[in-house]
């Protein structure tokens, strides 16, 4: 079987195609085009998204000769919120064994949050069951108690945005298999079980939101969107500089760096001019004071957010095109005085060193995650089989 990711992002959009045989992933092929219709991680204008998918498409069906039907697409959008729940039943006034059953019932009833019209819950993360308050459980079918508690995390996000990221995927003739926040997807590829118990963040910087996630003692504690990224720091040195934001960024990716200790490489910058106007020599300074301003404040930022989750005794790994940006994550590590690093997500088989670079991540780490998820399906399959031959045999 076939199966495709989808990373709509803020600049660029990537598809990549996957072939799963007897449990094993294989890179087909991929496609990545500058996105249209997109900003902070949300569709303002449908109908360009939709076309630069369906593009995108097209052009992945073409080399590969597979059509693509079905895509886990990313969520990167500001409004992202993560919310804890936790529910308990009573199993009996004396103690007895925990079934399957009775922790998919607290389950459930944990999973009952109430949230305003305009919300709905994208991911449900188990945290740990309490028997008989006896807490850190992770599987507590066969255990004995009388009473038996849930607690859950929850990733809610607006209704809008998710229903307007669906809508133009679908108007590309996509249809969206699930929806994931993407750096649930950078999880997926990268972190250990030993990582999620001692505390570990990831911190996906894209060009519009910058995405948390925060795992401890084995399990999501925490996740957010920052409505701040890489584009920021672009329309700082298009204003600053009075260039075009095309400039900007090549300028940004070129020569910027986070702090004004990697000032002195370059002594000036050529910086075209609109209109065209003759280009003007500017101090590296002045460019690298222009990003360091809008650098300090997203990191005051994440520090807030990391602050939320827990203690981090694995560090930080940091991810997103953003990321590449020259000295942020040094800068990001004594700000915060933690260990932090770039993400290194483990490719699958075939695929193209590209993909070990950062603003990949979610199409990495998407493949482990539908992996895992469409790992459960076969014995669905089989009982629909199975009953399909029944209908057919019905009908003859």
């Amino acid at each position: 079987m076939h199966f495709a990711t989808l990373d709509l992002g803020t600049a660029h959009t990537t598809l990549l195609q996957v072939q799963l045989e007897n449990g094993v992933m294989q890179y087909r092929g991929h496609v990545t085009v500058p996105s249209q219709g997109m900003k902070k991680g949300n569709v303002v204008a449908p109908q360009a998204a939709a076309a630069v998918m369906q593009s995108a498409a097209a052009e992945l069906e073409r080399q590969t000769g597979v059509a693509i039907e079905r895509v886990f697409l990313s969520l990167t959008g500001a409004q992202v919120k993560g919310i804890g729940s936790q529910a308990g039943i009573s199993l009996t006034s004396r103690s007895r064994e925990v079934t399957r059953e009775d922790a998919r019932r607290v389950l459930d009833l944990a999973r009952s949050i109430s949230l305003p019209d305009d919300r709905q819950i994208l991911h449900v993360i188990p945290q740990e069951f309490v028997l008989d308050r006896q807490s850190g459980i992770l599987e507590p079918v066969g255990m004995l108690a009388s009473r038996l508690e849930a607690r859950i995390y929850a990733v809610t996000v607006a209704a809008g945005l998710k229903d307007n990221l669906v809508l133009a995927a679908n108007h590309a003739g996509l249809e969206v298999h699930e929806l994931i926040f993407a750096p649930l997807a950078l999880a997926e590829a990268s972190l250990s079980a030993e990582e999620r118990h001692a505390g570990v963040a990831v911190v996906d910087l894209g060009a519009g939101t910058t995405g948390i996630a925060v795992y401890s003692n084995g399990s999501l504690a925490h996740a957010s969107v920052i409505p701040v990224g890489g584009d920021h720091m672009t329309n700082d040195i298009a204003i600053k500089l009075s260039t075009t934001l095309p400039e900007a960024e090549r300028i940004k990716c070129d020569f910027g760096a986070a702090t004004l200790a990697y000032a002195g490489d370059n002594p000036s910058v050529e910086v075209p001019a609109p209109a065209d106007r003759p280009p003007r020599l500017v101090p590296h300074r002045l460019l690298c004071e222009c990003i360091e301003f809008r650098a300090q404040e997203l990191i005051r930022l994440i520090q807030a957010e990391l602050s939320r989750g827990g203690p981090l005794g694995a560090g930080v790994y940091i991810s997103g095109g953003a990321s590449r940006l020259q000295g942020f994550v040094d800068l990001l590590q004594a700000s915060i005085g933690i260990v932090t690093r770039p993400l290194a997500a483990i490719l699958i088989e075939g695929m193209p060193d590209i993909f070990a670079e950062p603003e990949y991540a979610f199409s990495v780490g998407a493949c482990y995650y539908a992996h895992r998820l469409l790992a459960r399906q076969p014995v669905e399959a089989t009982i629909w089989e199975k009953l399909r031959s029944k209908w057919a045999a019905l009908g003859n």
